[in-house]
């Protein structure tokens, strides 16, 4: 026989130690959560004790004026696990705040607090003849009484309530004692303090509807002293180098502003639409260096009264305010919530985003791949990120710590990291200049003292300032104690010497740069000299061959010989070619659409001899013949392809491989060209990928000149030499400039190396 039967939950005391001690993760959450629940129920003011006691934690006072709750809302919201009070009526009854609470359980922090709690809560409740009067209730907690293996809904709570005939002041007093221990101690009052100050953001606001919300204070009292936290975090925001801000706007851009020392007024910076499913997140931050990070702030008399390091030590970080109050753990010390610090251990200097990239690039003296290799630290950015509840996709995990790593929570991420990067290239920028300007002054300075012209100093500022020096260590040591001259006078001309050695250093890579500059010049009067030259061996070949039909006697050494002739006249034609695109390069040219298969060809052919002599196998059917790329002048196009081409042919002889294969191929994506060129030579190992385009560095591994001495022809030593060192750095910046780029990639599988070129 069948008989029906229905079952129910029941709810294990369990639960509440699970929810109070071991989802709340720290006191100080714990105290943020209850702190809330004040803010959620309408206060302006809420008071916070804590009395130490000689047998373990304090006893905690939490006390607001909010709107406190009747007996009812005690019994069937308070006291009822897991409520959905709040989602059902998102704002509160007074001034429409934006609830903080959705899941109704952060009341269960008092757990986490203490043994004991003494709720007392006073609110206006309406008597069943509609007449309004205060209702007091009161209901001890004994947790210790909730021991698993019991229901939740058979340990009674016992209370009191009553009602009086006027109106009283409302609100919420919490009591909570018999803590096991004092975790306050562990980091001391002074981080409670700076947490509470910086717990909320609301400092007024009226909401349509709801009476005039006069903002929310948090009162601390602890042993030393009853007083309000203050948030020193504006005050430096206002002062430091800048203060960056940036919103999401409806159509999903993200707009920066910074106003920062020394970049000429307010800068701003407006994304591309990709930000639209977080709308409504602000961000504000101050950016705070030390001195050592080439300083710079605003308000110096401000600062003067702090240690910087220990405000940034203290205050630092980019926190997350959600509806307007502080989430955890974002912006503590340690979180590296935006990856800055982990990217600066690495040494990271590219911006993440191509946007940004483009950006650095169009700035002067900044190198775009590293421009974030002076960026400050994670707690070096002072401030917060706002978000409101209204941004879907956005889910606080259940222990109070942050948010669900989300798709959402990502965008918002790379949001607050892409405007500090923007921020960045400005500092980047400004340090630059300052220390131009700082050079400038210098050499002024120095004029008077030199008896130079200032104007005139630049060349020799060196020697003379040298001289100088000189001249005054000899004169000043005679001032000394005769046993401390020599060593000192050694000391300080060794310091000179150096000086002197950095400076020869210099003035030699800026002659290397002056005879690259001029190489150009000297190309093309060769190549018009040896251009007559051609001819005349030609006329010479035609005129063997006539007279080989005159004398048959002699015809066969006659024919040779012309023949030798035609074969010198090609290869003399051929290097001629090489030559020939020099021409691109004239001063007058203009930017115009180049076909990009063409150019290759001509760019090609200008190695023909080489590839001939190294039987170098080129594939370049993946080349769309119709490409054009542009507006580019042509002769930027032939610095690219030549830079490259010979970059891959020398690897390729150097490996000394018998089958050697270069692949050229194209692709397009939306209004960008790119090209790649991958070989089967030495390769590159990716650790150098960056460190290739660096002025000056020619071969990283330190491998390829010594094994092309040893594969190359005897006769072809000196063409290959050693390498400049800037044919890579010039490609690039001439692909930067015109808002593309160069960068090695990792090879398909049978190729050593390939590289990428980026072009309009």
């Amino acid at each position: 026989m069948n008989n029906a039967t229905v079952f129910t939950f029941s709810v294990d005391s369990a639960l509440l130690r699970e929810l109070g001690e071991k989802l709340v993760s720290t006191v100080h959450v714990a105290l943020a959560e209850l702190v809330k629940n004040a803010y959620d129920a309408d206060a302006t003011e809420v008071r916070v004790s804590l009395t130490p006691s000689p047998t373990g934690g304090p006893t905690i006072i939490i006390e607001d004026n909010g709107t406190g709750m009747t007996p009812e809302e005690v019994a069937n919201f308070w006291m009822r696990i897991g409520t959905t009070n709040k989602e059902s009526q998102p704002t509160s009854k007074r001034f429409g705040r934006p609830r903080t609470g959705k899941k109704g359980v952060g009341r269960f922090a008092c757990r986490r607090l203490g043994r004991r709690l003494e709720l007392e809560t006073i609110a206006v409740a309406t008597t069943t003849q509609g007449i309004e009067q205060a209702v007091r209730t009161t209901v001890t907690f004994d947790w210790d009484n909730f021991t698993p293996g019991t229901t939740v809904e058979s340990i009674p709570c016992n209370g009191l309530t009553q009602a009086y005939p006027d109106v009283r002041p409302t609100g919420t007093k919490l009591i909570i004692s018999n803590a096991e221990s004092d975790e306050w101690q562990a980091r001391g009052f002074d981080y409670l303090r700076r947490q509470l100050a910086v717990m909320a953001g609301n400092s007024g606001a009226k909401r349509a509807s709801f009476d005039e919300d006069t903002g929310f204070s948090v009162h601390l009292q602890v042993p030393g002293g009853d007083e309000q936290p203050t948030d020193l975090r504006e005050q430096i925001i206002n002062a430091a180098w800048g203060t960056l801000e940036a919103e999401i706007q409806e159509d999903g851009c993200a707009s920066f502003t910074l106003h920062a020392s020394g970049i000429g007024g307010k800068r701003t910076f407006l994304t591309s639409p990709r930000f639209k499913s977080i709308f409504g997140a602000k961000l504000r931050v101050g950016i705070l260096p030390m001195a050592k990070d080439g300083g710079g702030v605003r308000d110096p008399k401000l600062l003067a009264n702090y240690v910087l390091a220990k405000l940034i030590e203290d205050w630092g970080g980019v926190q997350i305010r959600y509806n307007g109050f502080r989430m955890y753990p974002y912006g503590n010390p340690g979180d590296d919530w935006l990856n800055i610090d982990a990217d600066r251990g690495r040494r990271h200097g590219r911006p993440h985003e191509a946007e940004l990239f483009s950006f650095a690039s169009s700035m002067q003296k900044i190198d775009a791949s590293r421009v974030l290799l002076n960026m400050l630290g994670m707690r070096n950015h002072l401030g917060h990120v706002d978000l409101p509840s209204s941004i879907p996709g956005l889910e606080p995990r259940l222990d109070r710590q942050g948010f669900v790593e989300t798709g959402t929570f990502e965008l918002l991420r790379t949001f607050v990291r892409m405007a500090i990067e923007w921020a960045t290239i400005h500092r980047e920028a400004y340090i630059r200049q300052r220390v131009s300007a700082e050079a400038r002054q210098a050499i002024e300075d120095l004029g008077p003292l030199l008896d130079a012209d200032p104007k005139k100093l630049d060349a020799e500022v060196t020697p003379r300032a040298t001289q100088f020096l000189r001249h005054e260590i000899n004169r000043l040591i005679t001032t000394l104690p005769a046993e401390e001259q020599a060593e000192t006078r050694r000391s300080l001309l060794r310091t000179v010497k150096a000086l002197e050695a950095i400076s020869a250093d210099s003035q030699s890579q800026l002659r290397h740069l002056r005879l690259v500059a001029s190489a150009s010049t000297l190309t093309l009067l060769f190549a018009h000299e040896v251009r007559s030259s051609i001819s005349s061996l030609g006329a010479g070949s035609a005129r063997l061959r006539t007279l080989a039909k005159k004398v048959p006697d002699y015809a066969e050494e006659l024919n040779a010989l012309s023949r030798q002739l035609g074969s010198t006249q090609t290869q003399l034609a051929r290097l001629v070619d090489m030559t020939g695109i020099v021409g691109a390069f004239r001063s007058d040219q203009r930017a115009v659409d180049v076909n990009l298969s063409s150019a290759l060809e001509k760019a090609v052919s200008c190695f023909r001899l080489i590839i001939e002599n190294y039987s170098i196998h080129f594939d370049t059917t993946g080349v769309k013949p119709s490409m054009l790329i542009g507006p580019i002048i042509e002769g930027e196009v032939y610095s690219i392809l030549i830079n490259l081409l010979s970059n891959a042919i020398k690897s390729l002889i150097a490996s000394g491989e018998p089958r050697k294969f270069i692949r050229i191929w194209t692709e397009e994506a939306g209004r960008k060209a790119f090209l790649r060129i991958a070989d089967n030579g030495l390769g590159l190992d990716a650790k150098h990928f960056a460190d290739v385009f660096t002025p000056f560095i020619s071969d990283p591994n330190g491998l390829l000149y010594d094994r092309l001495e040893e594969n190359a022809n005897p006769e072809d030593a000196a063409a290959f030499g050693t390498g400049s060192g800037l044919g890579l750095s010039i490609a690039r910046d001439i692909a930067r400039a015109r808002g593309g780029d160069i960068r090695f990639i990792n090879p398909d599988d049978g190729w050593a190396a390939c590289v990428e070129i980026e072009l309009p």
